[in-house]
């Protein structure tokens, strides 16, 4: 008999039923993901994961509740770039849509938020003004959407949320930033070339473990005073074989067909623009491949498009100026291909096409675009941005139903200089559009592709300050030195009426207020700020405020207390500017809670104009005492301000006659 072979050795699993074993085994496998679920839960609740809505909820006004077009929302999407966000401006609106309100929503890049143009003078504000002489019966709301360097997938993400909102119009201008925008195929390595690969890249940056350890991976401080083009032109180059070049149109071409798509389900008519850009004035930028036998480099191109047009051979010139643009290796101008998934995805989705290419063409000295229209590569001229205007409105003579607008109506539309005017076009407006051109074109790589362009813009810039006022150059110098703050700096409008009012040209200042109050959003300290100065201006030039202007002042009052009670207040202005307000409408006791607050959060001579306004309203509600009090600790403790407090304290101990204007 033969013996029997040894048994083997106990596994874990030795005597185990089979459903324990699978059980076992089961939860082996879920142990990581139940891990990663606590941690993902643990992280949410310490307020990582998710994106914010680009459309905020803030509270209830009167018709509704006001939404923001928050800011947060749009940086959501710089995951790769957290340090140099693109922006877009905030925009207030009624939901529901308040009755006989035409919506309009303008959705895309940096060239559509009207960057370097102020707010006041983008293509959105000439469209408003444009529209309301169009249909004066109709109350004319433009939604401004654009953002700074955003592909088409996140201008896709932004249009499903304004979808909510009622639009009567949406119009969709993308397609330069396809490279290297955010989610472009430049921008987020081989995940960037294929439509599924973006939406899964998006899903996984919104898990609160993912935006954890991005956190602690941030790189340090040495690459930010660098711009996202500075650091790209060194590490990236864009061959004409490339094969990003054809996954940038695709993307293009399947987002835009997405947007088209959602809008005619939402019965949303849909205008869809062709981009254009510098061609005549500004070279490639990329670095030049050598040219080969039988082909020239984008550069090469360029300078002979140049000899054409020079020569008067202009449809010559004009298809080498393209032929330098599709092969430029740094390609941020939209391509033909580009041009071409615009019109394919219009066509397919019953999109109408808004044609800005062959507008500003047509426009342009000899059919080429250059300087007069473009600022720099895309990004338009205040002629360019009301000349966008101009062909949105003639494109809505192509649509239906209630946002179709007859060709007759075009004849209301006045010349572009009109508006312009009355939107507050103004010569320190301009010329801080050539100092941020200048800066842009000092850029190494600008400077060296394209030394034109710096010549240009610190020629306007230098003859302008060799002009100006010698009082407003500190404030140009100042202004120059802000960094921007949410997207846009302090309008250099209300700087200088600020020094205007101090030489006691209240018109003057008066009229830059204005200005400066249609540069900055409602519900803002900023906005109470210019409003609060124009009608002080106004005041001085009348002697006396009109109901009106008693009512702007309660309008303004009523949007600061709504950001107060949705604690959007950490610097103390819009407390401050709540209470010159009330004080401009003569309800001192009502401006002095406002007052005390601010002061606690002010610093500098910020705090001593709060106190002195604390002051007046102390002595005008009968509190002599309080107001000697404040007076007293500022002359005792003021530091380098002390002396200010001890004139106050003087002029209240001789009985405060000069204490008595705010």
């Amino acid at each position: 008999m033969k013996p029997k072979p040894p048994a083997p050795r106990n596994s874990p699993s030795d005597g185990l039923p089979r459903a324990r074993l699978w059980l076992f085994r089961l939860v082996l496998l879920l142990s990581p993901v139940a891990l990663f679920l606590v941690v993902e839960v643990a992280l949410r609740l310490a307020g990582l994961g998710g994106y914010p809505p680009l459309m905020r909820r803030v509270g209830p006004v009167e018709g509704g509740t006001l939404i923001l077009a928050d800011q947060a929302g749009a940086i959501s999407w710089f995951f790769a770039n957290r340090h140099r966000p693109g922006y877009n401006d905030q925009y207030a609106f009624v939901d529901p849509k308040p009755t006989n309100t035409f919506r309009v929503f303008l959705l895309g890049e940096s060239a559509l938020k009207g960057y370097p143009q102020p707010r006041h003078l983008a293509s959105s504000a000439f469209l408003q003004a444009m529209l309301q002489d169009v249909w004066p019966e109709r109350r004319i709301e433009v939604i401004n959407l654009g953002t700074t360097a955003v592909a088409s997938y996140p201008v896709r993400g932004m249009l499903e949320e304004a979808l909510n909102y009622a639009p009567d119009l949406v119009i969709i201008h993308t397609g330069h930033n396809e490279f290297y925008g955010t989610y472009g195929v430049a921008s987020v390595g081989r995940a960037g070339s294929h439509p599924v690969m973006l939406r899964l890249t998006r899903w996984m940056h919104s898990l609160a473990l993912v935006q954890g350890v991005v956190r602690l991976l941030e790189p340090g401080s040495a690459e930010l005073n660098r711009s996202l083009m500075e650091l790209m032109v060194g590490q990236d180059f864009v061959a004409p074989e490339d094969p990003r070049r054809a996954a940038a149109a695709r993307n293009l071409h399947h987002n835009l067909s997405a947007m088209l798509a959602a809008c005619r389900e939402r019965k949303v008519p849909a205008v869809v623009c062709t981009m254009p850009s510098n061609e005549r004035d500004l070279a490639p930028v990329g670095k030049m491949p050598p040219a080969t036998a039988g082909s020239r480099n984008a550069r090469e191109h360029f300078e002979r498009g140049r000899g054409w047009y020079a020569e008067g051979k202009l449809a010559e010139a004009l298809a080498e100026f393209i032929a330098a643009r599709d092969l430029d290796t740094m390609p941020w101008r939209a391509t033909s291909a580009a041009q071409a998934a615009i019109r394919r995805a219009a066509a397919e989705q019953g999109g109408v096409v808004c044609d800005l290419e062959a507008a500003f063409r047509a426009a342009s000295p000899g059919g080429s675009i250059g300087w007069e229209l473009m600022d720099d590569h895309v990004h338009p001229t205040l002629r360019g941005q009301a000349l966008m205007a101009e062909q949105f409105v003639a494109a809505m003579t192509n649509l239906t139903g209630a946002a179709r607008l007859e060709s007759a109506a075009l004849a209301r539309v006045r010349p572009w200089t009109d508006y312009a005017r009355e939107l507050g076009d103004n010569p320190f407006d301009r010329y801080g559009v050539a100092f941020q051109m200048r800066v842009l074109f000092e850029v190494p790589f600008m400077r060296e592709s394209n030394p034109a362009g710096f010549a240009r813009f610190n020629a306007l810039v230098t003859e302008f300050e060799a002009h100006t006022d010698p009082e407003f150059l500190p404030v140009l110098r100042e202004w120059q030195t802000y960094r921007p703050h949410a997207g846009a700096k302090r309008p250099l409008s209300g700087m200088i009426a600020r020094v205007l009012l101090r030489q006691r040209k209240f018109a003057e200042a008066l009229e830059l207020y204005e200005i400066a109050a249609r540069a900055v959003p409602e519900y803002t300290s900023w906005h109470m700020e210019y409003v609060y100065f124009a009608l002080a201006a106004r005041e001085k030039l009348n002697g006396q405020l009109t109901e009106a202007d008693r009512e702007r002042a309660r309008r303004e009052i009523e949007q600061g207390r709504l950001l107060l009670s949705r604690g959007f207040s950490e610097t103390g202005f819009a407390e401050r500017y709540l209470g010159r307000l009330h004080q401009l409408r003569g309800e001192f006791a009502e401006a002095i809670p406002y007052l005390n607050v601010s002061r606690q959060k002010l610093g500098g001579m910020d705090l001593v104009a709060a106190d002195q306004a604390l002051i007046v309203s102390y002595l005008r509600t009968g509190r002599t005492n309080e107001a000697l009090r404040l007076a007293e600790h500022g002359a005792a403790n003021a530091g380098q301000f002390a002396p200010l407090y001890r004139q106050m304290l003087n002029e209240l101990r001789g009985g405060g006659a000069a204490m008595r204007e705010p």
